[in-house]
């Protein structure tokens, strides 16, 4: 008889949006999963892999899941499933914790508003490179974060009884794979015209405390890009207390890192810091538009602070987010 061999490679299970590892069914039964489904060509099954509070797993496409009776903290462990292993990539397939402060005292001292304060998420490895702690709503979200030699934690902490729900698809990135992102991008993405979110934008609030970078792959053949705001939805700091755009060195506190940022790709006239309650390059312009660069790699950085500072006692620091569409233009 023959020994049929192949690849354990991730696999379409025969429930809806779920993706597991292609295993013998032995395998399967070994490595505690369940077997949804066939894959090479039916000599495997393909194994899907579930955990909770307290767990952990080594193994590629596992779904971290909360339950009702979870407390907190809630921590899973994130093990290599090889050495070969460079990134984790956490799909938050589900994701609804509660919200950030949304407090807005009558003051312009700093105040705690978009800060993670009753409930928190964080992926940390050993060496304290840990991605930003984030809370809200992030549900279709992703975050990528390198793989610790000795292991990742993911862990979801909370002080009150309000909304807990999380359903993150947990994927192992090889070192080799050729659609590995680059490193330093908290989120990637691909195509060439896609949408970037705030964390926590569909919860009316940007976050406190973030420093990170959103990458686009350059396609081939195409050498610039333009940002848009959809429907006018960038709200992020700015000191003026009516509806401007900000710019260059007036954004020091809330702010996105666009490289070379101008009215055209490859201005001569650019800047890289932009915030306030509208997008454009002209400082303190009351019409928002599109903005273009042509600087590789594609990258919207993210810099916000710990509080937020009202402009005047009856006007409030933006705190919404951003909402942007970018497409990249062809080479010419």
């Amino acid at each position: 008889f023959n020994i049929v061999k192949f690849p354990n490679e991730g696999c379409n299970s025969s429930i809806s949006n779920v993706y597991g590892v292609c295993y013998t069914s032995s395998e399967c039964s070994t490595y505690g999963g369940t077997s949804s489904g066939s894959c090479a060509s039916g000599f495997g099954v393909c194994c899907t892999f579930t955990g909770g509070c307290s767990g952990s797993t080594s193994l590629n496409n596992t779904y971290f899941k909360s339950s009702d009776s979870d407390s907190s903290p809630c921590l899973f462990s994130v093990c290599k499933s090889n050495d070969d292993i460079c990134q984790i990539r956490l799909n938050f397939n589900t994701f609804d914790i509660a919200q950030p402060s949304t407090n807005n005292p009558s003051q312009i001292q700093p105040n705690g508003r978009t800060q993670c304060q009753q409930a928190q998420f964080l992926a940390t490895t050993s060496d304290g490179n840990n991605a930003p702690t984030i809370c809200g709503t992030n549900t279709d979200y992703h975050m990528i974060v390198d793989a610790d030699d000795n292991c990742n934690t993911l862990s979801f902490t909370w002080s009150s009884s309000t909304t807990r729900s999380w359903n993150i698809q947990i994927m192992q990135i090889s070192c080799d794979a050729k659609w590995k992102p680059p490193e330093g991008c908290l989120q990637y993405f691909t195509g060439t015209t896609g949408y970037i979110y705030s964390y926590n934008y569909a919860g009316g609030t940007h976050l406190a405390t973030q420093d990170y970078s959103n990458c686009i792959r350059t396609e081939q053949g195409y050498c610039s890009i333009e940002y848009t705001p959809v429907g006018g939805n960038f709200k992020i700091s700015g000191p003026a207390p009516t509806a401007t755009a900000n710019r260059g060195d007036t954004c020091a506190t809330d702010y996105i890192f666009i490289s070379g940022g101008g009215s055209t790709a490859g201005a001569t006239t650019n800047f890289d810091r932009f915030c306030g309650s509208l997008f454009s390059v002209t400082d303190g312009s009351t019409t928002g538009t599109t903005i273009f660069a042509n600087k590789q790699p594609f990258q919207v950085g993210v810099f916000m602070d710990g509080n937020e500072v009202n402009p005047s006692t009856s006007v409030a620091e933006s705190s919404v987010g951003f909402y942007i569409y970018y497409a990249q233009t062809a080479c010419t």
